[in-house]
């Protein structure tokens, strides 16, 4: 029986590691193995890797058809001449996972050729046991690992939306990843499988967590180049009648020309808002962007914005530039000036835009000594881009070995849900707060963004209200608040012991 969001988890025995034995010549064993072991260390355990053919086991896969097996998961390996995710990229080779339907046979002619009770039937591929043994008929496992470590966001016919962060471009509208975390619903249910991890599975609703963040864009709404603008509008403004906003406009000149203070350097608001919850805060280290030059960080109104950050207890974090996604030597420079303005080194990163090149970005931030970065959502849409709710430690493809970064995914921020200058906020909260209970079930983290111009009440009406109804739905579920940089040391202990543990398997 699954547990309720936020109830104290039941107490279970401390797991043994996962038992695998993988066909080490399949060219997605790496990636598989990595995949394994990341949802291993979800459930807190290891995964030993086994070679012998009479070692008991928990996960067989891509084996001889006539190896022995017993309370175990079967599945067969993607064959190597099958080109990059041939089936996986299609609509109609998406399987989507479904509820188990008494008579399977009826609605799937091909299920006959899979004794022992059907489990489930997805376009014709199934899950069936028989005995002890759970039997997949296609690689589940390269699936999910292609889903999690976006192998397919390299591929020339992705490579731009990809970057784009568009979510209606690429192939993860056709598998439904803007509504379920569907590789946290496919290993889990594999897992939950094998009656010693059914507990732990069950009890993953009690384990999730919250992690609120700002990028910060923008920390000025009045400089030389918006005051001219206004000066230019204020004839239209004052013959169309917009007298309240051209007042209010002039105000918000005048306090910032004789207080410092800009209506945008809202960070006290937030953290008043946010009470002793934990928050980070990702700042721009090279003010100009593909567009405009928006702040220098190293100006002392800036950094002291930073350093409240810091005196309050928030995580500070890089949000790394657009043009620097596929240059190494730019990151590292990046990291290293907000690490020296930051009295302290800045090991958290998301990419400005969310824009990454996949087979560059993440490798130049794990070489600059980034431990962490929150960059893979969508620009057009809530959703889980990586199809899972959970941090994981990332593989990179483009290298085929696994990181120690570990991959937050931003599941929603407010401006994919609503015009923050024009919104219905019932409609809001309502996306929000299903968003919110989908991540939750799974037991994973609900990475949420809310930039800090918009607490600007004046500007933004209502918005403030929509955070604060947000961080008490967390309250009442109690929701813990997510330490990126712990989760990293636990995943990344966790994996290495897992890696250790091979050689004691076999």
């Amino acid at each position: 029986m699954e547990q309720p969001i936020g109830t104290p988890p039941r107490p279970h025995p401390r797991l043994a590691p996962l038992r695998f034995r993988g066909n080490r010549s399949n060219p997605n064993h790496p990636a598989v193995l990595h995949l394994l072991r990341n949802y291993a260390a979800h459930l807190g355990t290891t995964l030993t890797e086994r070679d012998g053919e009479a070692d008991e086991i928990d996960i067989d896969w891509d084996g001889p058809a006539a190896r022995p097996t017993g309370a175990c998961l079967v599945l067969p390996g993607r064959p190597s001449a099958e080109a990059e995710t041939l089936f996986a990229w299609t609509r109609e080779g998406f399987p989507v996972p479904s509820a188990p339907v008494p008579d399977q046979r009826a609605a799937s002619p091909d299920v006959n050729r899979a004794p022992g009770e059907i489990l489930d039937v997805c376009y014709g591929r199934m899950l069936s046991r028989s005995g002890e043994t759970v039997r997949s008929d296609w690689d589940l496992l390269s699936f999910c690992a292609d889903i999690l470590f976006k192998r397919a966001d390299s591929l020339p016919a992705y490579r731009e939306a990809s970057r784009e962060a568009r979510f209606r471009d690429l192939p993860d509208a056709a598998l439904g990843l803007d509504k379920e975390p569907w590789v946290d619903r496919w290993m889990f249910r594999l897992l939950s499988m094998l009656p010693r991890f059914r507990a732990a599975v069950d009890a993953l609703p009690s384990r999730a967590r919250i992690w609120l963040t700002h990028d910060l864009d923008n920390l000025s709404k009045w400089r030389v180049r918006s005051v001219a603008g206004q000066l230019a509008r204020t004839p239209l403004q004052l013959a169309s009648g917009r007298f309240a906003l051209a007042g209010r406009n002039y105000r918000e000149m005048l306090a910032r020309a004789f207080t410092g203070r800009d209506p945008y350097d809202c960070m006290d608001r937030i953290h008043a808002l946010e009470g002793k919850r934990k928050s980070a805060s990702f700042f721009l280290a090279n003010g100009r962007d593909h567009l405009f030059h928006r702040y220098d960080l190293s100006r002392p109104r800036y950094r002291r914005v930073l350093e409240d950050c810091r005196k309050a207890g928030k995580d500070l974090g890089l949000h790394g530039q657009v043009h620097f996604i596929s240059d190494a030597a730019g990151i590292k420079a990046e990291v290293d000036r907000i690490s020296g303005l930051a009295s302290a080194p800045v090991r958290l990163n998301r990419q400005h835009y969310l824009r990454w090149d996949a087979g560059k970005t993440f490798a130049g931030l794990e070489a600059a000594g980034v431990r962490v970065d929150s960059t893979l959502g969508y620009n057009d849409t809530p959703g889980f881009r990586a199809g899972t709710a959970w941090p994981y430690l990332w593989f990179d493809c483009a290298a085929d070995r696994p990181t120690p970064l570990l991959e937050v995914p931003l599941i929603l921020a407010e401006f994919q849900i609503y015009d923050p200058l024009r919104f219905d906020g019932e409609a809001v909260r309502k996306a929000m707060r299903a968003c919110m209970e989908a991540a939750c079930r799974q037991g994973g983290v609900f990475t949420v963004l809310f930039h800090n111009q918009y607490f600007h009440e004046a500007e933004f009406p209502g918005h403030s209200a929509v955070y604060r109804d947000l961080i008490a739905w967390a309250d009442g579920l109690g929701l813990a608040d997510f330490d990126p940089l712990a989760a990293q040391e636990e995943q990344a202990a966790l994996v290495a012991g897992g890696n250790a543990g091979r050689d004691a398997g076999r």
